[in-house]
């Protein structure tokens, strides 16, 4: 599952942290502006979640251990990088979010628009899609 990586949202634990992630955006940004979020949605995770998995890139060998919680919800994620004799190990958890759950997020934060695309380069958001890119828009006044 060498595409789940990494997003760009839903750390914090506490739900109603990651919505005030969302209001705070939305409070910076000048009217008309714009907001993108690339992220792991859960349609995709379900797509291609595997429990272990292991990559090796420039000789540094990558295994991941992964649980899925709460309903398909939340991710906790075991990494173990190790190169040569080091050996690095790190706990990574996040909110997992369909693309209609995190359009509804956006909303609820005050965004009058979001669409969702199926990379930073304007892809469809679709059953080939490999990430979730949403873009949601500060309404002009």
């Amino acid at each position: 599952m060498r595409c789940v990586e990494y997003n760009a949202f839903g750390y914090f634990e506490d739900e109603h942290d990651n919505r005030r992630v969302l209001a705070n955006l939305f409070e910076s940004l000048k009217p008309g502006g714009t907001l993108v979020i690339e992220t792991m949605a859960k349609e995709i995770l379900a797509r291609v979640f595997r429990t272990r998995d292991w990559s090796e890139k420039d000789g540094v060998l990558h295994l991941r251990e992964a649980r899925i919680l709460k309903d398909w919800s939340w991710i906790e994620n075991r990494w173990i990088y190790i190169d040569g004799v080091e050996r690095h190990e790190f706990l990574v958890s996040h909110w997992v979010y369909s693309a209609k759950e995190l359009a509804e997020l956006l909303t609820d934060a005050g965004f009058s628009q979001t669409a969702a695309y199926g990379g930073l380069d304007g892809t469809p958001y679709d059953e080939n899609a490999k990430r979730l890119a949403m873009v949601a828009h500060k309404a002009a006044p």
